[in-house]
């Protein structure tokens, strides 16, 4: 009898012990598997506040005006009162105008007109030379001339106050730069007498740029 008992004895200690212990494997499993399940939440969580953080970006675009074009090139923000004239969705040209048709917004982008962001500045310079040749004598009043560092890219700006004899000249604005390879070209033209009226929303346009 008391040889049975040791041995229902020994039995439950070595059940016990083998309940205790976890097979090294079994726990590598384990733990492989917890990690796989953790990194795959990592990655939808980090998935999620991605799209999140887009959807914000978005939002607050649009609140601010900002629009895309050229694909989705460039966004920006226009001027309040200019009306679409063109395809919205073309890559080559865009016309806005006021309901009077007197001022006029045009961006143009030339994919075979190749330009680099370091040539930007040479293409300022060269557009100054053609309005002083175009305006038939006539003295400019130059209101800026400069190339501008803007959200990483170079921005080159012609402002300018370009006087006529019929009347009060007209107030003009170029800025150029470089968009995914080729000449981007920015045209804002206005009456000279109204140009108090504009001039603020231009430069908050241009200072808006992200490409």
């Amino acid at each position: 009898m008391k040889k049975w008992i040791a041995v229902c004895v020994i039995t439950a200690v070595i059940v016990a012990s083998i309940s205790a212990c976890s097979f090294p494997g079994s726990k590598e499993k384990e733990t492989g598997e917890n990690r796989a399940a953790l990194t795959v939440q990592q990655e939808q969580q980090e998935q999620g506040q991605e799209e999140k953080d887009n959807n914000n970006k978005e939002n607050e675009a649009a609140e601010q005006g900002m629009i895309k074009v050229f694909s989705n090139l460039m966004s920006l923000k226009l001027p309040q009162g200019l009306e679409v004239q063109s395809n919205e969705t073309s890559n080559a040209k865009l016309v806005y105008t006021d309901s009077h048709k007197k001022v006029k917004l045009e961006m143009k982008h030339d994919p075979e007109q190749m330009m680099t962001d370091a040539g930007i500045d040479g293409a300022r310079l060269k557009m100054r030379g053609i309005m002083e040749q175009d305006s038939e004598g006539e003295k400019l009043e130059w209101l800026k001339d400069e190339t501008q560092l803007i959200h990483g890219k170079h921005i080159a700006i012609n402002e300018v106050i370009i006087p006529s004899k019929k009347g009060d000249g007209t107030y003009h604005f170029v800025a150029w730069a470089e968009l995914d390879g080729a000449l981007l070209e920015i045209d804002f033209t206005a009456p000279a007498n109204v140009r108090d009226e504009w001039q603020e929303a231009v430069h908050e346009m241009i200072e808006s740029i992200q490409m």
